[in-house]
């Protein structure tokens, strides 16, 4: 291992950590918001806010255009135009909100029920601000501005939260979850904004508002597939089991899904070093996806293993006992977020490699075949099917996007650096379903022996990459 590769691996992480961070505030903190409301407000309420939280997510999806991943590759390729990029995509994002903003304005006229009145009149203010939070962070993480990002979303997250536990506290509604979001991304585009327009100066973009579309548009279809895919429960679920079966799930799921969205937060962190490698026709990529999705497994993994054995504790804990049985949900999606995690790394090489239309017909492959599991599943096995169709899909994926690395970009190595951390899951997620019922100090005694077995069959820590990362850890970087 030379001492660039040292080097880069260093500069990955410290990227990547510092966005993992930004994803615990965001995440995390969004996770407590679900508590709260399933304390103050109870099941039905929290059924209510999964799906409103859904519409939110997929309009700031919609309007973003996919700019929040094209931002980032372009922004890293070419970072002296980051300015006038910002500008640019700042001006299309908000002229793109007007429509969705009159949309949700219409729905909330004609909504019967004040809480969801109140809630959707407040997702339509916050439309505009969405849309240039998401471009301006964006931009700062192309540019690798992420000490700014970090303390800028601790410190606006942690406001929103208090105001939050202020307003349930003298009695509010759902509606004011969506004023704490709309709140925490209107103070933090002030002060993104504030940062990048007096940064004016460099080069002039060189394409026009319609190219910046054309090049966001596969980033849009991809995000589009993925976002549709992970909200589905969640707007099909009240239709189909009601809203507090639906509340029931969501928690599960969102406990999945800050796990997932904290690390997927540390995934965008890689496109910057995927664009440069992939840019540059170096014969590295390969094994620095490899390599990513190898840890990327092994770290999930850890912490599923974490998840599957407090998962009543955790939900307990948590919600409270109206939610026990999302307990049963959370074991299985644990292991779904593993394979969620390893394909996120999949889809970013996919996209920095300038294959976006590739990463776009797996996701939406993966979403058909989830709409057609879900409904069919739930109305047969209720929230076990509904949990069988997220995992099947995301399997598929999965498999579907490993075939396009390893055949195309990394000529052999990503098979060989993915099936073995997968195998381990596989072994372990088995070894501890089969325990499911036992004490919990006999599934922790099973879970060590079971990673222990895994590490030495599938040598999954081989002595030279030990060596690399003890040379990552403790030698000085000299440069290349």
């Amino acid at each position: 291992m030379t001492d660039q590769s040292v080097g880069l691996a260093r500069g990955i992480l410290r990227n990547a950590a510092a966005l993992l961070l930004v994803g615990v505030f965001a995440k995390g903190m969004g996770l407590i918001i679900a508590i709260l409301i399933a304390r103050f407000l109870g099941a039905s309420a929290m059924g209510l806010f999964a799906m409103l939280f859904a519409v939110a997510v997929l309009v700031e999806m919609f309007i973003s255009i996919g700019m929040s991943d094209s931002l980032v590759r372009d922004v890293a390729a070419q970072p002296a135009q980051a300015a006038s990029l910002f500008q640019r995509a700042l001006a299309l994002v908000l002229l793109i909100s007007v429509a969705p903003t009159l949309g949700l304005m219409l729905a909330a006229i004609a909504a019967g029920d004040e809480a969801m009145r109140a809630s959707l009149v407040v997702v339509a203010i916050g439309v505009p601000v969405s849309g240039a939070f998401v471009v301006s962070q964006a931009v700062l993480q192309g540019t690798e501005r992420v000490l700014l990002l970090t303390w800028v979303t601790f410190l606006t997250r942690t406001a929103s939260l208090l105001w939050l536990l202020f307003a349930l506290y003298r009695g509010a509604g759902v509606e004011a979850a969506f004023v704490s979001r709309l709140l925490f991304q209107a103070v933090s585009v002030a002060v993104f904004c504030g940062y990048l327009w007096r940064r004016k100066s460099g080069e002039a973009v060189a394409y026009s508002m319609r190219d910046l579309v054309a090049r966001s548009v596969p980033f849009a279809l991809n995000r589009a597939a993925v976002e549709v895919s992970f909200r589905l429960p969640s707007l099909v679920l009240p239709a189909t089991l009601g809203l507090v079966a639906s509340g029931v799930f969501d928690v599960a799921n969102r406990i999945r899904s800050t796990l997932g969205m904290t690390v997927s937060a540390a995934v965008v962190g890689l496109m910057p070093s995927f664009a440069r490698h992939f840019a540059s026709f170096s014969n590295s990529p390969g094994h620095l996806v490899g390599f990513s999705a190898k840890y990327m497994c092994l770290v999930m993994s850890g912490a599923a293993t974490v998840i599957v054995l407090g998962s009543n504790a955790i939900i307990g804990l948590l919600f409270g006992p109206d939610f026990t049985e999302a307990a049963t949900s959370l074991r299985v999606l644990a292991w779904v977020q593993v394979l969620a995690a390893v394909d996120a790394i999949l889809q970013q090489a996919l996209l920095a490699s300038g294959r976006e239309y590739v990463a776009v017909r797996h996701s939406a492959i993966g979403l058909v075949v989830q709409l057609a599991l879900i409904v069919p599943l739930a109305l047969a096995h209720g929230l076990t099917g509904v949990t069988a169709a997220v995992l099947l899909s995301v399997g598929l994926m999965l498999a579907l996007d490993l075939r396009a690395i390893a055949g195309d970009i990394s000529t052999a190595s990503i098979g060989r650096f993915v099936s073995g951390p997968l195998a381990a899951t596989g072994l372990v997620s088995l070894a501890l379903f089969a325990v499911s019922c036992w004490p919990l100090w006999s599934k922790l005694l099973v879970a060590g022996a079971s990673w222990a077995a895994a590490t030495i069959l599938f040598r999954l820590l081989p002595p030279e990459e030990l060596r690399f990362m003890r040379r990552m850890i403790v030698a000085p970087y000299r440069g290349p």
